[in-house]
């Protein structure tokens, strides 16, 4: 045991333990580790090894162990799973509560160890994680966006503290973000004369809706054609996308190794298009065009949308081409506006401290 370890026991440091499994965890849960470390608290930072994850907080700067992987058949998942579970153990020191989003190797551990485990959530409609783990969660935190019986219907009676905020998730790493222009440069880009797009997670439990590859290839290619490059984020080491438009010299897939500062790659795109929703609710708060093919309506997007950000629904290649075309006019336009709304919107950081006072650690 090292003298750190030793001395938080003396004084009392609480340790949590905040497990991270996709880009988007990465860039939440990695800023509120920091926060909670220069308030004090001891963080054991764990991160799986899938998409850009791992480039993602080594570019944050935040210390943190790789442990696990990514599957793709529901058997496999298992197992890697499975084996992710004693490679934790085997690594964990003692904590006072873990905090992650519906993640069931974090909620089993905890739950085995007799540790609160503090659930983040912003989707609901990802019904096989949130049934797996919400139940035996102590607390769970989302947005004032998301009606409280959309988190009700899946926890343990009363015994679960549901904490709101008002804002959505991202607002976390936003609100006093700076962009680098230098980022954009790594890449050979120079802004508003390109457009950031993102597939749907197609091979993720949750989704079980329509495959919009085929709507997102076509805005790829018309894009291109409108002479605007295309910096394309896979979520997979496979993808047909990849395949179709490698040879193109507009078409720009970043190193998964080295990572991408997403932020600042959002902010100085003409348009984000995503088959989800994060990086489009990003762009938006950023003040970019912002738009999204997930195929359900989301509470937290339309809540952004509602806010006044730039951020669009929509179902088909035409649509989203159409908005394209007319922020290529004035891709600045959300701007100023953006910067000032931004402010008046809570952070999830705010929640999860009322959470642990509440708990007493």
């Amino acid at each position: 045991m090292n003298s750190f370890v030793e001395l938080s026991k003396v004084i009392d440091l609480k340790t949590l333990w905040i497990d991270i499994l996709t880009p988007k965890q990465a860039r939440l849960l990695g800023s509120i580790a920091s926060e909670l470390s220069s308030m004090g608290y001891r963080t054991i930072v764990t991160a799986r090894d899938y998409d850009y994850t791992i480039g993602t907080l080594q570019r944050m700067g935040i210390d943190f162990k790789t442990v696990g992987g990514y599957a793709y058949d529901l058997r496999e998942k298992l197992v890697i799973e499975a084996r992710r579970i004693i490679e934790l153990l085997d690594y964990l020191e003692d904590f006072d509560a873990a905090i992650a989003f519906p993640n069931p190797v974090a909620a089993r551990i905890s739950f085995g160890l007799g540790k609160p485990f503090i659930a983040f959530t912003d989707s609901p409609h990802s019904v096989a994680p949130s049934r797996l783990t919400l139940p035996l969660a102590r607390a769970v935190i989302a947005s004032t966006c998301i009606p409280q019986h959309e988190i009700r219907k899946y926890i343990y009676r009363n015994e679960t503290i549901v904490e709101q905020f008002r804002g959505v998730d991202e607002v976390q790493w936003l609100k006093d973000y700076e962009p680098d222009i230098n980022a954009i440069r790594e890449l050979e880009l120079e802004p508003f004369n390109y457009i950031v797009v993102r597939p749907p997670e197609v091979r993720a439990s949750y989704y079980t809706y329509r495959d919009t590859r085929g709507e997102i290839a076509k805005i790829v290619e018309a894009a291109m054609d409108m002479g605007l490059r295309v910096v394309y984020l896979p979520r997979y080491a496979q993808d047909p996308i990849v395949e179709r438009f490698r040879d193109r010299k507009e078409f720009v897939v970043p190193s998964r190794s080295v990572g991408v500062e997403g932020p600042t790659l959002a902010f100085y795109a003409t348009a984000v298009v995503t088959g989800g929703g994060t990086l489009a609710r990003e762009a938006a708060l950023m003040g970019t065009l912002g738009i999204s093919l997930f195929p359900q309506q989301l509470y937290v997007n339309k809540c952004v949308e509602e806010f006044g950000f730039p951020l669009k629904q929509v179902e088909s290649s035409e649509e989203a081409l159409r908005l394209i075309r007319d922020a290529v006019r004035d891709p600045e336009k959300h701007k100023s506006r953006s910067r000032w709304l931004i402010y008046s919107l809570e952070t999830p950081m705010s929640a999860l401290l009322r959470v642990l006072r509440e708990l007493g650690i």
